[in-house]
């Protein structure tokens, strides 16, 4: 057994077919990023490339002032020297702010290339689809470097929250893209709540002999929407990639978020809006004024949840089994014909019914108050109709999406998150999980062109 695999390393040349393939892959990655390196060195040299960069360079307020070699990363992760253009932004008038600047230097021409953090476009897809998959950075870049790309955690992070913060100036603008601006969409929106550990530094001086200051970890609630295509039957399109955000502010800051995307969907031509949520407080309150804001063309439903309607009518259930003291047997028959008249939604019927079986003023008060607290807004459980005309009657969509984005990565224990730093990663791993990543960042690395061709054309309108 030892003889014959000695020959068969002898022929392989390596201790077996995996050491012989990463031998192979890596002898020619580095050939082929040393040809990309050349190429780029061209493309920073031609009279063409920088007249984009002066152009560039008038519309970000910045001066040329030299050449610099720098070391970029490529996609295995290697750092490779370049002659880069170096830029300076100007000095602002305030004098009290010229002390405080930082990063006063701009490479120009990498981030005309798509380059972040001297990083190039293709490992920072790569890396930050496996930050927000893993559980932790540290188990990221331990993955990475399993696939052959040299990357450490700390890098690993910073490259996560500057993207996220590049990508994130024009949120909506990066998310949409133009299949969401056809008419005659279907659409579903959902919106619910997570939750998180804040990690907040304590406040005063350290105590004396502690060896540090500590913090504390409060939970805080987190909102994520989600905007899908239904079908004629309700039926969530899976060729059309849902749009999932977040924000760790409060309810009405993830309203604004969902304005801010309606706004770049063509909400006008679209053929229905369908609200859906659980009964949390402050939801329905907002929905109704993100309903008058839409036009009237537009047929627009308010659904709540069928599931949670459920689970509050059986509570009601139990506070009839409780005072009537009925047998199990009659219980199940009651709670049948509760859940009918929900499906129907005759909410009077189940109103009717609870004056009808409780006789004590406490019991049948308490009953009804919970009745009209939840079911208040019967336009909310026409589910029957709602079936009919095809439209989705859960936030499955959503609640789904609250545990893979948030609970999966975000809620795991002994994970304490500022709150910046939280929503930058619920919205990175939103656009992962969605599918939308490869067209999220390709649109934010396209911004400074998308600002050469409108400076560009306004040029040839000037010319002619």
């Amino acid at each position: 057994m030892a003889k014959a695999m000695l020959e068969l390393q002898a022929l392989l040349g390596a201790q077996n077919v995996t050491e012989l393939e990463c031998q192979i892959i890596k002898k020619h990655l580095r050939k082929a990023e040393e040809e990309i390196i050349e190429k780029l060195q061209t493309v920073f040299l031609d009279a063409r490339f920088f007249y984009l960069l002066d152009l560039y360079r008038q519309q970000t307020a910045c001066r040329f002032i030299g050449w610099r070699t720098i070391r970029i990363r490529l996609y295995s992760g290697e750092r490779y020297p370049i002659q880069s253009p170096v830029f300076l932004r100007s000095k602002p008038k305030d004098r009290r702010r010229r002390a405080k600047r930082r990063d006063v230097t701009r490479h120009l021409g990498l981030e005309l290339l798509g380059f972040q953090h001297k990083c190039s476009p293709l490992l920072v897809k790569n890396c930050i689809s496996m930050a927000t998959l893993c559980p932790s950075f540290d188990m990221g870049a331990q993955v990475l470097r399993s696939l052959g790309i040299r990357m450490d955690h700390r890098l690993l992070q910073t490259l996560c929250y500057r993207t996220a913060d590049h990508i994130m100036t024009k949120r909506q603008a990066n998310v949409v893209d133009p299949s969401w601006q056809k008419s005659g969409l279907r659409l579903l929106i959902c919106i619910d709540g997570g939750r998180l550990r804040h990690r907040q530094s304590r406040r005063g001086r350290k105590k004396k002999g502690a060896k540090r200051h500590g913090y504390s970890t409060d939970w805080v609630a987190p909102w994520l929407l989600t905007i899908h295509c239904v079908d004629q039957t309700g039926k969530v399109l899976r060729k059309h990639r849902p749009i999932y955000d977040g924000t760790v502010g409060d309810i009405d800051a993830a309203f604004d978020l969902l304005r801010g995307y309606l706004e770049r969907i063509n909400v006008k031509e679209s053929e229905v809006v369908s609200f859906c949520a659980d009964g949390g407080n402050g939801i329905w309150e907002r929905f109704e004024k993100l309903e008058e804001t839409l036009p009237d063309v537009v047929a627009v439903h308010q659904v709540l949840d069928y599931t949670h309607a459920k689970q509050n009518l059986k509570e009601i259930a139990d506070l009839i089994h409780q005072a009537c003291g009925v047998w199990d047997y009659e219980y199940e028959t009651v709670l049948k014909q509760l859940n009918t008249w929900l499906w129907q939604g005759k909410i009077d019927a189940i109103e009717m019914f609870i004056n009808k079986r409780l006789h004590r003023k406490r019991q049948k008060k308490k009953a009804i108050k919970k009745l009209n607290g939840y079911f208040g807004d019967h336009r909310k459980f026409q589910y029957q109709t709602f079936q009919e005309a095809g439209l989705p009657m859960g936030s499955g969509t959503v609640e789904s999406a609250i545990r893979r984005v948030i609970n999966l990565r975000i809620k795991g224990p002994g994970q304490f998150w500022k709150l910046e730093n939280a929503e930058r990663m619920i919205f990175l791993r939103s656009q992962v999980l969605s599918g939308r990543w490869p067209f999220v960042l390709q649109s934010a690395l396209n911004q400074p062109l998308n600002m050469l061709d409108s400076s560009i054309l306004m040029e040839q309108s000037e010319a002619a």
